[in-house]
């Protein structure tokens, strides 16, 4: 009994090895289109399979030590080559990573910017732009209303007499009742605007989603890439245009507007499977962003 555990354990190390190397061999093999893996992963484990094939004792037995010494060198040559090689690859993953965090962060910019247009279509018409050219005469038309205020109610003065009495006025009264009441305009301005006056200015005002948002004054101030049109509708790295699907969904027994945009060329490896930057659903109504920021 002795003597067979003695036998036996002289493969433990080889066959632990080629069990090693046999696992990432089959993993390689059984990489698809779109999730096949490194050549190195196929390299290690013939690798591992070899070096257990080796440390059989029955080949150990076979081995001279002429043969011995020059299998010794080139296992060491072999390891220095491995190292390289494994240095080589972690630099290049770092600068892939680098180079694909920097190329997604302009796709995901490009992504919240139609979706925060969309969100301003929606709350204009109720409904999501069905392509990018109604999309963009949206952005340029001035049907985003801007509610102007000036001057607040009291117990003594409150809305509905306010209304009634002719107090409550639009900017564009300003000028002609100034004039009326014999007061500096600026003066009288500030008169409302401090509540120093009976008259109160509730106004509605219209503008574009562009003047509001997307100039360059007020995208330099919130830190934002320079907006440009005609660019909306492209991925900003390979050019090619965002695919865009609008529709509706039943919710809780009412029919909510869906959108989903997403880009059609993804970065990453050839021949690897990559993620889809996209936001919204068809099936669901939200605008969620599948990115982490």
């Amino acid at each position: 009994m002795e003597k067979n555990s003695k036998d036996v354990g002289k493969y433990v190390i080889s066959a632990f090895l080629i069990i090693a190397g046999i696992v990432p061999v089959i993993k390689y093999l059984l990489g698809d289109s779109l999730e096949s893996q490194p050549l190195a992963m196929l390299f290690a484990g013939l690798a591992l399979i070899s070096v257990g094939v080796f440390a059989l004792p029955e080949i150990l037995d076979k081995i001279n030590s002429d043969l011995y010494k020059k299998l010794l060198v080139f296992g060491i040559a072999g390891s220095f080559a491995l190292g390289y090689a494994v240095i080589s690859s972690v630099d290049d993953e770092i600068e892939f990573q680098k180079t694909k965090k920097s190329v997604q962060a302009k796709t995901v910019q490009r992504l919240m910017d139609i979706r925060e247009t969309q969100l301003a279509h929606k709350s204009v018409f109720g409904t999501y732009a069905p392509d990018f050219e109604s999309l963009s005469l949206f952005i340029n038309s001035e049907v985003m209303p801007v509610t102007y205020n000036m001057g607040s109610f009291h117990d003594t003065l409150p809305e509905s007499k306010s209304f009634k009495e002719g107090y409550v006025i639009k900017r564009s009264d300003l000028d002609s009742l100034a004039l009326m009441l014999e007061i500096d305009r600026d003066l009288f301005l500030t008169n409302i605007e401090e509540d120093n006056s009976p008259f109160k200015i509730r106004d509605t005002t219209f503008t574009s989603f562009y003047a509001e948002n997307l100039t360059q004054d007020r995208r330099e101030k919130a830190k934002l890439p320079l907006f440009k049109l005609s660019e909306m509708p492209f991925n900003p790295n390979t050019g090619e245009r965002f695919r865009m699907k609008v529709g509706v969904v039943e919710v809780g027994g009412l029919w909510q507007p869906t959108i989903l945009v997403q880009d059609p060329t993804p970065f990453g490896r050839e021949k690897v499977k990559k993620d889809t930057l996209r936001f919204g659903s068809t099936t669901e109504a939200h605008t969620d962003g599948n990115w982490r920021n």
